[in-house]
């Protein structure tokens, strides 16, 4: 007689119903556990980055302070607030005070996922410096890129910002390139977005689209010309500069993309192409990454786009979503890393490595000059070089058709 399988089922379902009713009942006692030692920890270190510190009062924290901006607190001498800001991985949550000149009376990390101990260096960094005087330190044994360095200077950068908010001021939230472009369309609030370059234009280094407008701002060296609607809004502009943003502006306008069929014996990296009507091609591609190909990864493929040009040179590349390390492999949706394959031409662009057989090894030494090299990213780089070369194959064969029907 053959048995039932229903009670193995029954019991196995009524074991995993009390081990999740366990895990919320250890949850609902730890959680609040916790948040009472990070509450412990941050009043500790109230009063060591703001001496004499008396009188708290919560502030509430909107909109109107900088995004990394946590939480803040009010005392008879001063402020202290607090950020969660990313250096070497996420998470670095720093406490800064400022005392009621706006100056920084000291700064402390309450959680840190940092692995070389700068925090120690740069706690005291800035102590005295406010919003006028406080510039990028690098911590001492550190190099000029070091994440943790930045984090800290981005954290003091919100505190103080911050003082002045509280304070009563107004501080302007917007990027440098928000500021400029709104300046050069006469604008206040718009925000604007790189444009993905399907064409070069000749002295123009950067054009950026206005979000919640069709305006254009075009970038000469230092010079932000704003174009809308076929004119230049821009003041004192020169003739021949805006003779240039006009011809360039109308280039894209006149600039279409048909999606076409990917040509046999496309590898799977591609995922789509479109031709633009300049004779550029654009692809997207999806690349094996860190978090696509490590045991421990999430599966999660880097997202490209790539955009070739008549001529057989990358026109612009953007890495438009990824998982990779924070700190280590995001290093590939970087502007500095996109200027490394501009211009260049298939073969340029070589493979830094094989996969490694073990995933412990890195066999991209820091000083590596390949085309998208990423220190002590090995799966990263090498799986942005394979999906690189994998769209410059597409585009030979593209080209290899047309050349054949003509």
């Amino acid at each position: 007689m053959k048995k039932s399988n229903v009670m193995p089922t029954v019991v196995l379902t009524s074991i995993c119903i009390v081990v999740a009713l366990l895990l919320s009942v250890v949850n609902m006692f730890t959680a609040p556990i916790i948040e009472a030692n990070k509450a412990a920890a941050a009043s500790g270190a109230f009063a060591e980055i703001l001496p004499g510190a008396t009188g708290q009062e919560d502030l509430t924290i909107d909109e109107t302070y900088p995004s990394v901006v946590t939480a803040g607190y009010k005392f008879d001498n001063g402020f202290v607030f607090q950020m969660e800001v990313t250096g070497y991985s996420s998470g670095l949550i720093i406490l800064c005070g400022v005392d009621t000149e706006g100056k920084v009376t000291g700064m402390k990390h309450i959680q840190t996922g940092e692995t070389y101990g700068f925090e120690s260096q740069l706690n005291s960094a800035y102590n005295g410096k406010d919003i006028d005087t406080a510039e990028l330190i690098i911590a001492s044994g550190a190099t000029p890129k070091s994440l943790t360095s930045k984090a800290y200077f981005e954290a003091v950068t919100a505190a103080l910002q911050s003082y002045t908010i509280a304070s009563g001021g107004t501080v302007d939230l917007r990027s440098p390139e928000d500021i400029k472009c709104n300046d050069a369309l006469g604008t206040e609030t718009l925000t604007f977005s790189k444009w993905f370059a399907l064409e070069r234009f000749e002295g123009i280094d950067k054009v950026y689209v206005a979000n919640e407008d069709s305006a254009r701002v075009y970038v000469f060296g230092e010079t932000y010309v704003g174009v809308k609607g076929g004119a230049v809004i821009t003041a004192g502009v020169s003739e021949e500069t805006k003779s240039a943003a006009l011809a360039a502006d109308a280039a894209i306008d006149s600039i279409t993309l048909t999606k076409v069929d990917k040509p046999a014996g496309t590898k799977n990296y591609v995922t789509g192409i479109q031709a633009a009507s300049n004779g550029a091609y654009v692809f997207e591609l999806l690349a094996d990454g860190y978090q696509a190909m490590f045991d421990y990864g999430d599966g999660t493929q880097i997202k490209i786009k790539l955009s070739i040009d008549a001529d057989g040179k990358i026109i612009d590349i953007l890495t438009v979503s990824h998982a990779e390390s924070a700190g280590i492999g995001d290093a590939c949706a970087t502007e500095e890393y996109y200027e490394q394959y501009r211009g260049q031409g298939s073969a340029n662009i070589v493979e830094s490595a094989k996969y490694p057989t073990d995933h412990h090894s890195d066999l991209i030494a820091p000083d590596n000059t390949d085309i998208g090299a990423i220190a002590s990213a090995t799966y990263t780089t090498v799986g942005y070089q394979k999906a690189v070369k994998a769209a410059f194959a597409a585009f030979e064969l593209l080209t290899a058709e047309e050349g054949g029907n003509q």
